[in-house]
C-alpha cells in the first residue's frame, strides 16, 4: 500500500513565505517515514499553481482516483489549508478518503479527529462567532452607509492602485496613473491576457501598490479593468459579501487579515455612486469592456446542497437514501430523497417501495430536533461558559472585583465613625470636630453606597442581557435557512451517526442516532 503525500502552492508569495512545494515535500517525507512507511512506497502529488478554493485540480483528482482504486492506506498534507481552503470542499474530500479507508495526517495539526466532543465544541462556537461578527458588521455598515451618502469615500485599508486617501477624500499618483492607463492600452489594443499583462509589468519592474508584494497577478490585473473607479465613479454598497471560510494569504506587513469574498450584489437603485477623479478616458475604458464582454463565461449552476446526504438510512431494510434535485423547467428547483434504485429483475431489498420525500421538509425537523439535543447538552453549557469571559458576551469578573472593593470600603468607613463615636465619647474630639469628620464620613458613605447601588443594577442588567442574548442566538439556530449551509452540514457531520427513516405509510417517521451521548 502506497503513502500518498499531497503539497500544494498558488502563488509565488507563498513560496517565499515558507509554503515552498519543496518544504512541504520534505516535512511530509520526513513525517511519513516517522509513521513507518519505506521510501519506496512514498509517492508524491504536487500542485503548483493552484488555488486553495478550487476543487479542480489535477493532481488532487489523480489522488483521489487512486484512493478509490484502493493502492493508496494514508495521505499526509503539511496543513489543512494545503488540502483546501473551502470547509465544504474540506469536509467533501475527507469523507471521501474516509470512505476509502485512507488514513489523513496533518503535520502541522496531529490528532485533528480525535474527539467527537471537541469537534463539536468548535462546530458550535464557531457558529455563534458568526452570528456576533453579523451583528456587528450590520451596525458598522449602518453608520458607513450614512456617511457615504454624504459623499465621503471610504477607505479599505489600502488605497486603490493610482490613487492615495488624503484629508477625506482620493487624489490621483500620477506615476501609478500612468501604469493603469498602460494595462489598459494592452489589453484593449494589444490584446494581452491578464497573466500577459502581469508578467509584462514584472518585466519592467513596476512596483505594486504596497511594494512588499514582488510580482504583480492576473487577479489583480483583472480587479484594476473591471473597477470603474478608474472611470470616475465610486460605487457603495453594491455587492454582498460574507466573511471567507479561510483567510486568505496575508502580504508580509499588512495588518488587513480578514478577507471578505463576494456572494451576489444588490440592486442598482440602492448602489451609492460617489464622484472620484477620472484615470482613464471613456474611449479606452469602453474598448476594455467591450473585450471583457466577448470573453465572458456562462456560469456554472450552484451546487445543490444536502443535508442529510449520506445520512438517511431506511429503518426497514437499512439502505442509504440518495439526494436528488430536479428542475420544474420554471427556473425552481426541487430536491428531494429516495430510496436506492434497483434492477427490473432484482430482488427488491426493501418490500415496501417507499417514495421520495421532500428533502427540505426532512432537513427541518432533523436540523430543530439537533439543536434541541445540542441546547440540552452539557456540551451547550460549556460553550456558554468557555463565551462568558469571551469579547462576545462581556466579562464581569472585574464588576464582581469591583463591588467587592466598594463593600471592603463600605466597612472601612463605617469602622472610622465607630473610632470618632469612642473619641468623641472619651474627650479627645470636641463637639465642632466631632461633628464636621462624622459629616464627612457620611457623605463618603452615601456616595459610595449610591455607587454600589448603580453597579448592582447594572450587573443584574448585564445578567438579563446575556439571557436575551442566549435566547437569541438560540432562536437564530432554530431558525429556518439562517444558518449557513456548510456549518449545518458541520454540525451534522460532528454529532449524528445516522437518521433512520420510516416512509411506509402516509407520515414519514424519523430517528435521529447520535454518535456519542449529549
Amino acid at each position: 500500500m502506497l503513502t500518498a503525500v499531497y503539497t500544494r502552492v498558488s502563488t509565488g508569495v507563498q513560496a517565499a513565505e515558507g509554503h515552498s512545494l519543496a518544504v512541504q515535500r520534505e516535512q511530509c517525507i520526513h513525517y511519513a517515514l516517522a509513521l513507518g512507511a519505506s521510501q519506496a512506497d512514498i509517492r508524491v502529488y504536487e500542485e503548483a499553481g493552484a488555488s486553495g478554493e478550487d476543487m479542480d485540480r489535477p493532481a488532487l483528482l489523480a489522488l483521489l482516483d487512486e484512493a478509490r482504486r484502493g493502492t493508496i492506506a494514508r495521505v499526509i498534507i503539511k496543513h489543512p489549508d494545503r488540502l483546501s481552503r473551502n470547509v465544504a470542499d474540506k469536509a467533501m474530500i475527507v469523507r471521501e478518503l474516509q470512505q476509502c479507508g485512507v488514513e489523513l495526517h496533518f503535520v502541522d495539526v496531529p490528532n485533528w479527529d480525535q474527539s467527537d466532543e471537541a469537534v463539536l465544541l468548535f462546530h458550535i462556537i464557531s457558529s455563534i462567532a458568526e452570528y456576533e461578527l453579523r451583528q456587528i458588521r450590520r451596525r458598522t455598515l449602518s453608520g458607513k452607509l450614512r456617511a457615504a451618502k454624504g459623499g465621503q469615500y471610504m477607505p479599505t485599508g489600502i488605497d486603490p492602485y493610482g490613487y492615495r486617501y488624503e484629508n477625506g477624500k482620493l487624489v490621483i499618483v500620477d506615476s501609478e496613473a500612468a501604469v493603469v492607463r498602460m494595462m489598459y492600452r494592452w489589453y484593449a489594443y494589444e490584446q494581452l491576457s491578464l497573466r500577459a499583462i502581469a508578467k509584462r509589468l514584472d518585466a519592467l519592474g513596476v512596483p505594486t501598490k504596497t511594494r512588499l508584494s514582488k510580482n504583480w497577478s492576473h487577479a489583480t490585473v483583472g480587479h484594476i479593468l473591471a473597477n470603474p473607479m478608474y472611470t470616475g465613479t465610486w460605487y457603495f454598497n453594491r455587492r454582498t459579501t460574507r466573511k471567507a471560510l479561510r483567510l486568505a494569504r496575508r502580504v508580509p506587513g499588512l495588518k488587513r487579515s480578514n478577507r471578505r469574498i463576494v456572494v451576489g450584489w444588490r440592486q442598482p437603485s440602492d448602489w451609492i455612486c460617489i464622484p472620484v477623479p477620472r484615470i482613464v478616458d471613456s474611449d479606452l475604458a469602453e474598448a476594455v469592456n467591450a473585450r471583457r464582454r466577448s470573453r465572458a463565461r456562462a456560469r456554472t449552476a450552484k451546487a445543490k446542497r444536502h443535508l442529510l446526504g449520506g445520512y438517511l438510512t431506511c429503518s426497514i431494510c437499512h439502505q442509504t437514501w440518495y439526494s436528488a434535485a430536479s428542475d420544474d423547467g420554471k427556473g425552481t428547483t426541487q430536491r428531494w430523497y429516495r430510496r436506492p434504485p434497483e434492477a427490473v429483475k432484482q430482488t427488491p431489498r426493501c418490500p415496501y417501495r417507499c417514495k421520495r420525500v421532500p428533502a427540505a421538509a426532512i432537513e427541518q425537523v432533523v436540523w430543530r430536533e439537533l439543536v434541541h439535543r445540542i441546547m440540552k447538552s452539557q456540551v451547550w453549557d460549556d460553550v456558554w461558559a468557555h463565551l462568558s469571559g469571551s469579547a462576545i458576551l462581556g466579562d464581569d469578573s472585574g464588576a464582581t472585583d469591583d463591588l467587592r472593593l466598594m463593600a471592603e470600603q463600605l466597612a472601612t468607613i463605617e469602622a472610622a465613625k465607630g473610632r470618632l463615636a469612642t473619641l468623641y465619647a472619651y474627650g479627645d474630639l470636641d463637639m465642632n470636630t466631632y461633628t464636621v469628620r462624622k459629616r464627612e464620613a457620611e457623605i463618603r458613605w452615601h456616595a459610595l453606597r449610591e455607587q454600589v447601588c448603580r453597579r448592582c443594577i447594572a450587573k443584574r442588567t448585564e445578567a438579563m442581557e446575556r439571557k436575551a442574548e442566549r435566547e437569541k442566538i438560540e432562536a437564530w439556530l432554530l431558525a429556518d435557512g439562517d444558518v449557513d449551509p456548510g456549518e449545518r452540514r458541520a454540525w451534522v457531520e460532528a454529532v449524528i451517526d445516522r437518521v433512520e427513516l420510516d416512509a411506509r405509510g402516509e407520515s414519514v417517521h424519523l430517528t435521529v442516532r447520535s454518535r456519542f451521548e449529549l
